[in-house]
């Protein structure tokens, strides 16, 4: 972990392990950082506290507890960590206060359901419990517990839905909702009807998160997943630092990260450098030195990055990105999927799209139907449709106008990792528009194992995830006919695989398995295998090399290749 200010440069301070961050949040009074780790695979999760002057890190949930998650702060003079935990003892789920030397300072037991998500203060809590089909989220005032609901949702609700603070009086929570709704909208809720209030929403696209105002008295900062509009204000506070910000931006994406009563950081995404905080004063033209986020791009000029809507087949409006190389169009292009389905391709800049563009391939990223942030029916519409409509939303993103403009015909590549690895694979069997190559990382080739291996890990993550897929006796035959292992004979161009051999999410056979049938086909996939590697690399000399082979192999068979399309280069490592 690097920290640096703009009078400072950046400085490792810590270095985790073998422990992976999920998260830190800045202690309230500035001197350290509460840490969230987990052993990936493993799943044990733990707190740390950071301290800044001497970078030590110290535990600070207890040692016998299987699980720790971060359920908020309080006291600057003083201050103190809450956090929930669960106890192997099987003594259900607590919520702790802490110092950051580790010192417990009060615990309080939780409402007996299992939960996913905490908020808390030193005055009063929220759990949030799945219970089957519903979740409930149940409240109680501190230091003496009495937990009682106040709103039960459905589970598909609930996705989208979580708490995100008390307000500074205590008498409102502010939440992120679904529930009723097709979109995620800014809600509060008030004791003792806790009856909700919708703050802010849109029908398009969900609310991403939420900045109090620096008094704690409420929201006053939303952003949502509209590419086009970073953040909206709540209050003419919130919209004079909007449009302060928007002077030093000076045309640039840009967004507020972070407030207090005198000063507010930023995010602003410079066309030389790329993106970089800066703090400025509220009131004053007092602005720090940007400190940048990506310390390689250093006075590198960033590829222009724009986002685009088209309308898919079956009239689903679709939105994505281009981020344009140098010159003037049409370029050789790279369509590259985001994973998950279930993720999401952002309005900042994308350190790969860079890649790309800095090679001189235009770069394609879309949001098709199964990605979140714009509302549940678009989510769900990808459920079951792996090569199905959600292909058909890549196929029609090659083919819509603002695509068309750029990209040079016959000259367009497919890549991504996990899902995106597959999809890239899957695109090359179609006949609609011409794929040259694919680049495929992670990538499940055998849908009907891959769903069996999913129900087979038993967790209800894992199950809900293999449902969206679909079910491996009932949908066989859809499944068979939807993955690669059941196409060999369609693969006609050159591919390029790659694979952790460690991969718990997508075993490794399913690359091993697809690359000997292609082989046994006469045809010479490039396989790399990475040791020590999971379903996503981390090792910085595996990354630089998965660069270093992709752009070499994209740039072969979009610049340069000729000869018979079975030719493919690459070795297996």
């Amino acid at each position: 972990m690097w920290i640096g200010s703009s009078n400072a440069p950046l400085r490792l301070a810590t270095d985790v392990g073998p422990w992976r961050l999920r998260d830190f949040h800045w202690g309230l009074d500035g001197s350290g950082l509460v840490l969230e780790l987990d052993r990936g695979a493993a799943g044990q999760r733990w707190l740390g506290w950071l301290d800044l002057a001497t970078g030590a890190t110290t535990r600070l949930s207890p040692e016998d507890v299987t699980d720790a998650s971060y359920a908020g702060q309080s006291g600057a003079a003083r201050p103190r960590i809450l956090m929930t935990v669960w106890h192997q003892a099987g003594h259900g789920s607590e919520l702790i206060s802490t110092t950051p030397t580790g010192a417990v300072v009060g615990h309080w037991q939780g409402p007996g359901p299992p939960a996913s998500r905490w908020l808390a203060t030193d005055t009063q809590a929220i759990a949030v419990c799945p219970d089957g089909d519903t979740v409930t989220w149940w409240h109680t005032r501190l230091p003496e517990p009495s937990w009682s609901p106040v709103a039960t949702m459905s589970a598909q609700d609930a996705i989208g839905s979580r708490p995100v603070a008390f307000s500074s009086d205590g008498g409102r929570l502010v939440v992120k909702s679904s529930a009723g709704r097709d979109t995620v909208a800014l809600v509060e809720m008030s004791a003792p009807a806790w009856a909700p209030r919708v703050v802010s929403a849109d029908n398009r696209y969900d609310v991403r998160s939420v900045l109090m105002a620096p008094d704690g008295s409420g929201p006053d900062l939303v952003r949502t997943t509209d590419p086009d509009s970073p953040q909206t204000a709540l209050t003419s506070e919130a919209a004079a630092d909007l449009e302060q910000l928007r002077r030093l931006a000076d045309g640039c994406w840009a967004r507020i990260v972070g407030r207090n009563k005198t000063h507010f950081l930023a995010e602003i995404d410079y066309p030389v450098g790329g993106p970089a905080y800066v703090l400025s004063a509220r009131t004053a033209a007092d602005v720090s030195r940007p400190l940048v986020r990506y310390t390689g791009l250093d006075g590198v000029r960033i590829h222009r990055r724009e986002s685009f809507c088209y309308v898919a087949r079956d009239g689903w409006p679709v939105r994505g990105f281009l981020t344009r190389p140098e010159g003037e169009p049409p370029w050789p292009a790279v369509l590259v999927i985001h994973e998950g389905p279930w993720s999401m391709d952002e309005a900042e800049m994308d350190p790969w799209a860079q890649f790309l563009a800095s090679a001189g391939l235009c770069c394609i990223q879309v949001n098709y139907r199964g990605s979140r942030g714009f509302g549940r029916k678009f989510r769900e519409a990808g459920d079951r449709q792996w090569s199905l409509a959600m292909q058909d939303d890549l196929v029609d993103a090659l083919r819509s106008a603002a695509v068309v403009a750029v990209a040079q015909p016959g000259r367009i590549a497919a890549m991504g990792h996990g899902y995106g690895g597959y999809a890239a694979l899957m695109l090359t069997t179609q006949t609609e528009v011409g794929i040259m190559c694919a680049v495929s990382a992670s990538a499940p080739t055998d849908l009907v194992r891959y769903v069996g291996s999913l129900l087979s890990l038993g967790s209800a993550e894992a199950a809900d995830y293999a449902a969206r897929i679909g079910q491996p006796f009932e949908d066989r035959a859809r499944l068979s006919a939807a993955s690669p292992m059941s196409r060999i004979a369609d693969f006609t161009v050159p591919l390029l695989l790659f694979h952790g051999r460690q991969d718990a999410v997508v075993p490794v056979s399913h690359a091993v398995m697809f690359a000997e049938s292609l082989q046994a086909a006469g045809k010479l996939p490039g396989l790399v295998l990475y040791e020590g590697e999971a379903h996503r690399y981390t090792r910085p000399q595996n990354v630089s090399d998965f660069q270093a082979r992709s752009i070499g192999f994209l740039l072969e068979n979009l610049t340069c290749r000729v000869g018979s399309g079975t030719r493919q280069p690459g070795s297996a490592v």
